[in-house]
């Protein structure tokens, strides 16, 4: 009898040891999400709602703006409130990006003759100067209106949603390069009516980041205009329904925002799945409705929600094998 259960038990253990093993090598590969906290100042979280999140790395300052109240406002490293700002002797304000200096480089809407502004202001959000964006090819100027502005590596990215066209020029408003991404994509002009972007970003190697939420498709487009996807749709993890924001970090990982499943997915640089995070709930870590995202080289991520939900902040750890 003893014999028997020491044999029993002897096969327990084994089986117990190459559980924990499996268990082990699984974490070893993943990536570990830790909810940290909501930005914040003293009066408790503030309840934004899909605003949008702007890193600076080098002062180690979060910007959150909120085009519908023209506000701005900095958050320190902890992730509280430490100055604010308006942009109403702006007039209407379409986005706003942050050079490496500090300075916010705002995009102001015109009427359809006038086009768009750029204005440099200081981190006070005081104006400093116009920027003009010169040589810009005939067939462009009149006809690109960008609502998205961002900035990479001393380089100015109008984003042309709507018509799916991308400028990017020096830091002084210089012309460099334009992509069509409707034509890089192949899609008709007919097709390019139902195939609005809404997530997009630009990575440190200049690589063009973006979404398309009636196709269940996210795209990266390369410097050298080649074009790769990945996506799929479906409601089970790692699945698209109705995609938002996306962005990558300095390790290639890929992080994709579905407002309707309440999640933010992480992808390889192969487009592998690693896991998703969020859900819908009141809880810790849960999101409603998440639409934008950044993510910082310390592994930082910020998601911003719906429903006056703020701005949540997660800490994102690859877990060496």
């Amino acid at each position: 009898m003893r014999n028997s259960l020491q044999k029993t038990f002897g096969a327990l253990g084994c089986w117990i040891c190459m559980i924990v093993l499996v268990s082990t090598v699984r974490t070893a590969s993943a990536v570990q999400v830790s909810y940290l906290y909501n930005l914040a100042n003293f009066n408790g979280t503030v309840p934004f709602t899909w605003v949008k999140v702007l890193l600076d790395e080098k002062a180690e300052e979060v910007y959150v703006v909120d085009v519908s109240t023209l506000s701005v406002k900095i958050f320190n490293k902890s992730g509280m409130e430490v100055y604010e700002f308006g942009l109403e002797g702006f007039g209407p304000v379409s986005d706003i990006a942050i050079d490496e200096a500090g300075n916010i480089l705002l995009l102001s809407p015109g009427q359809r003759a006038k086009g768009y502004s750029l204005v440099r202001c200081n981190y006070r959000g005081e104006a400093v100067s116009t920027i003009e964006v010169k040589n810009l090819p005939q067939g462009l100027s009149s006809s690109f209106f960008p609502d998205m502005i961002l900035y990479r590596t001393g380089r100015i990215y109008l984003v042309d949603r709507p018509s799916m066209q991308v400028v990017v020029t020096d830091a002084q408003g210089l012309f460099e390069t334009h992509y069509d991404l409707a034509a890089i994509l192949k899609i008709d002009t007919k097709n390019k009516m139902n195939m609005d972007i809404v997530g997009f970003s630009v990575d440190k190697d200049g690589n063009l980041l973006f979404t398309i939420p009636a196709i269940f498709t996210a795209y990266i487009v390369s410097p050298d205009r080649q074009a790769r996807n990945f996506g799929t749709r479906g409601s089970t993890p790692g699945k698209f329904n109705i995609v938002a924001g996306i962005t990558s970090d300095d390790k290639g990982n890929y992080y994709v925002v579905d407002t309707l499943r309440c999640v933010v997915m992480i992808f390889d640089s192969n487009f592998v799945f690693k896991t998703e995070f969020g859900y819908r709930g009141n809880g810790p870590g849960n999101l409603t409705g998440p639409r934008d995202l950044a993510v910082g080289n310390n592994g930082m991520l910020y998601v911003t929600q719906l429903a006056r939900k703020g701005v949540s902040i997660f800490s994102i750890t690859d877990i060496a094998k």
